[in-house]
């Protein structure tokens, strides 16, 4: 299943990167988002292959995912792998490119499902997976628009 959407930001880019980029940040405009941890130590240079593990509320449930960082363009691109060992691998890219004085965003997550279970929960889910991206979308835009990030 893929996600995609674009999101035209009343921003530079300059403003925008660190909401996605800083994990203080993303808690902003995804509040959802309770820990990010970085079992190896978080990187200095490169990120590229750098592992990490996010906690999130669900719901009623907190649920942690392992994530991987697998393209890295400061300013430019973002893609993270995130997932669990059983149900599903997602891989999300966050493309910024200038628009006028702004920023356009370029959004798209490609879930791929591990097991029937999954699968079956995404024909009943993927309405709902759709009204948080575009909830997170609008939040980040809001945020972005609206403050002065780290």
């Amino acid at each position: 299943m893929r996600i995609a959407t674009t999101v035209g930001i009343e921003a530079p880019i300059e403003r925008v990167w660190p909401l996605l980029d800083d994990d203080a940040n993303l808690k902003l405009w995804m509040p959802d988002v309770l820990e990010t941890t970085y079992p190896d130590g978080k990187p200095e240079g490169d990120p590229v292959g750098t592992r990490f593990v996010q906690r999130i509320r669900e719901g009623g449930r907190v649920n942690s995912y392992q994530g991987e960082i697998t393209a890295y363009a400061p300013q430019h691109l973002l893609v993270v792998r995130l997932g669990d060992e059983r149900n599903f691998e997602t891989d999300v890219v966050y493309r910024l490119s200038r628009q006028g004085p702004g920023t356009r965003l370029d959004y798209a997550c490609d879930v791929r499902l591990k097991s029937w279970p999954a699968r079956i929960m995404i024909l009943i889910g993927g309405p709902m997976m759709r009204r948080i991206v575009n909830r997170h979308m609008a939040s980040l835009k809001r945020v972005a628009e609206e403050s002065c990030v780290s």
